[in-house]
């Protein structure tokens, strides 16, 4: 029955997608850690500003006299490429030659990580650091699927004073699950559109005032795309997620769909989003897409991104969340110059904007030390974050004139054997290049953003899902079985709608939600608010 449970919530997001293996991991390197500390107490402790006695105290240093340490290290890709091999011995090399350990790259694409990951993770291969989501965390923890990363705080000072309060953001009960990226922390929905086909339609992004506030806004939307059909018949005009999704972004769903706070989280009970008029509506949208024929035929079962489908040719648009500099991000990953047309406001949650992805410590981790120490020096390794971003540098990119990197002489999007630009997904891109088109302070700018974001007023709150573990693995059976088609339109709203409803309620879904709003109401009695800052 537990198996069953884990796939079930396994499969509730492609941001929380982990299986970890059963085995205990032992710490087989000189230096351990006082395994009878409590998490609790270790908590406390780092959260009293411990970054700097963690790096007092610190007890690894690489050893170049032993055999090197292999590191089993997950990550997500835009696209394997061919230069994987390539990426792969520079790794090697730099991490033997500055901390004595070699690293078995696990790359693996967003539409592949859920499944590929529980298989590789079931079978009990070997695994040191690995993405994780918040709506996984509690199932993980009961299960002892992970280790917590306060017990290894003293070897990961770079990451706790990079990070600051963020480091704690995965913390639940006391059990740290994760580490966050160095990112933009602002979670947006917009349309990316290929330049060239709205110049050519004679428009621009300053034409559209797209709010998911105002449902009647979306009319301009379909104008566009019905402009785009009308000149390009065997055009699909817009891909990527499904436009109902993005009303999740309008609510801080505190790590799961199921149960949700609407109004970016200033709105702080608990409520049903699938009840609300803006999913019906949006959902209305994305029937009358379907129908208009503005999406392709197998919008809700093709595995492809937006970026993909846009790389190949016929596709015009595709929604996705956007940032400050996401222009520049698409050209590089589509080879198409695009327009960004907002379609709601930024905000911050510690579901979404945090912990939507994490780097767990496995617990089938052979020496849990030296893997901590490994994420330690990879978060502050410039040249580890360029080499699994960008590829070999003087083959796949080279540094420009300004201080960016950039393909070299002969090399663009269609030729490069390796490129990601897949930054915001590793542990620490600001300590890397960025690439050309973005100011050489885009890692400033990021920061500045993120100051001034909006935040959720439960921004800080983690749940525990383990006291609704089957509640949430049957809720999240339901969701699967109607999410993609009502998300895409192609199947009637109004009986879709229903028939979600009421299968969720059968499902246990008010006791998720109530589950929920006690575990906030006690967080909040404790914490007050968390929208200031």
């Amino acid at each position: 029955m537990k198996k069953r449970v884990l796939c079930s919530i396994l499969a509730a997001s492609m941001a929380a997608a982990a299986l970890v293996s059963c085995s205990s991991g032992g710490e087989s390197s000189t230096a351990s850690t006082d395994s009878s500390t409590s998490a609790s107490d270790s908590t406390a402790s780092a959260e009293s500003g411990s970054s700097e006695e963690s790096s007092e105290t610190a007890a690894w240093t690489p050893n170049f006299d032993e055999e090197p340490y292999t590191v089993h290290f997950q990550y997500c890709v835009a696209a394997e490429g061919t230069g994987l091999d390539g990426v792969q011995e520079a790794v090697n090399e730099l991490a033997l030659e500055e901390i004595n350990m070699q690293v078995d790259l696990i790359p693996q694409t967003m539409g592949t990580w859920t499944q590929n990951l529980s298989m590789m993770l079931a079978a009990n291969e070997p695994l040191d650091l690995f993405l994780n989501g918040s709506g996984n965390f509690g199932t993980f923890i009961e299960s002892g699927y992970m280790l917590d990363w306060n017990d290894y705080l003293q070897y990961v000072p770079d990451v706790l004073e990079g990070m600051g309060e963020d480091a704690y953001s995965a913390n639940v009960g006391g059990f740290l699950a994760g580490f966050s990226q160095m990112k933009e922390r602002g979670y947006q929905g917009g349309l990316v559109a290929r330049k060239d086909i709205m110049d050519e339609l004679g428009l621009s992004p300053d034409d559209f005032t797209v709010d998911i506030n105002d449902i009647d806004s979306f009319q301009q939307l379909d104008d566009l795309f019905a402009a785009v059909k009308e000149a390009h018949p065997d055009m699909v005009a817009v891909g990527g997620s499904g436009v109902a999704s993005f009303g999740g972004n309008f609510a801080d769903n505190l790590g799961d769909n199921f149960g949700m706070l609407l109004n970016y989280g200033q709105d702080l009970e608990v409520v049903n989003y699938f009840e609300t008029d803006q999913y019906r509506d949006l959902c209305e949208i994305a029937r009358r897409w379907f129908q208009a024929g503005f999406e392709s035929a197998d919008a809700a079962t093709t595995t492809d991104s937006g970026e993909t489908l846009m790389k190949a040719g016929n596709l015009f648009s595709y929604l996705t969340n956007v940032k400050p500099n996401t222009d520049v991000e698409k050209l590089a990953q589509t080879g198409y110059e695009v327009y960004v047309i907002p379609i709601q406001q930024e905000v911050m949650t510690t579901s979404m904007s945090i912990n939507a992805i994490v780097y767990s410590l496995a617990n089938a981790s052979e020496d849990p030390v030296k893997a901590a120490a490994f994420y330690n020096w990879c978060y502050q390794s410039g040249e580890f974050q360029d080499l699994i971003n960008w590829g070999v540098e003087g083959v796949d990119w080279e540094e420009k004139e300004d201080g960016t990197a950039g393909y070299p002489e002969g090399v663009d999007a269609s030729s490069v054997s390796y490129h990601q630009d897949f930054g915001w997904a590793y542990p620490n891109q600001f300590a890397g290049h960025p690439w050309e088109g973005n100011d050489v302070d885009v890692w400033e700018q990021y920061e500045e953003y993120n100051a001034g974001l909006l935040r959720s007023k439960a921004y800080g709150f983690t749940y525990d899902s383990t006291p609704v573990a089957n509640e949430l693995a049957a809720c999240t059976s339901v969701y699967d079985q109607y999410d993609n088609d009502l998300n895409f339109g192609t199947i009637d709203t109004e009986s879709g709608i229903q028939q979600l409803n009421d299968a969720l309620y059968g499902a246990g879904l008010q006791t998720i939600m109530d589950e929920k709003q006690t575990q906030l109401d006690a967080w909040l009695a404790e914490n007050g608010e968390g929208a200031e800052g």
